[in-house]
């Protein structure tokens, strides 16, 4: 009975344990909600920015452009630890990089809230970019050519 006791209380706290987004962002939808042309759209518009953890404060950063990623290797499936289901097509990616600024503003790498009026709200990883530029890059590098999950769809 204790044995079984010891085994459960990881798995009850396990259950117990916090998401890593807050409560508030939780109903965010992902980035992959928003396509390329959507970022597109609206480059030159401002983003409203809240951490998804902690209390700092809120910032504005502005999207300078959508770029194409670096030419990429060729995908070597053989290297996944979960092999995809492929279709009739190979599998490749595709991607590109989003260029914000945000003069005076010092945010460390993290994956913070972005809203915006046109796009809504979603999550997204940002880097930064040489210090004191006030630049950031988010990277999309979306794999193709795979059978996605029912729930992914």
């Amino acid at each position: 009975m204790a044995a079984a006791a010891c085994a459960a209380a990881p798995l009850h706290a396990w259950n117990n344990k916090k998401p890593p987004l807050d409560a508030e962002i939780n109903h965010i939808r992902g980035p992959r909600d928003v396509s390329r042309q959507d970022y597109e759209r609206v480059v030159g518009s401002s983003f409203k920015v809240s951490p998804t953890t902690g209390n700092a404060g809120t910032v504005w950063l502005r999207l300078l452009a959508v770029e194409d990623l670096p030419a990429l290797e060729p995908v070597n499936t053989a290297i996944m630890a979960v092999q995809p289901k492929t279709t009739t097509s190979a599998v490749s990616t595709t991607g590109f990089m989003l260029r914000f600024n945000g003069p005076g503003t010092r945010l460390p790498q993290g994956t913070y809230a972005f809203e915006h009026a046109g796009l809504g709200k979603f999550a997204l990883l940002i880097v930064p970019g040489a210090p004191g530029l006030g630049t950031y890059t988010a990277v999309f590098n979306l794999l193709s050519g795979t059978t996605a999950p029912a729930h992914h769809r």
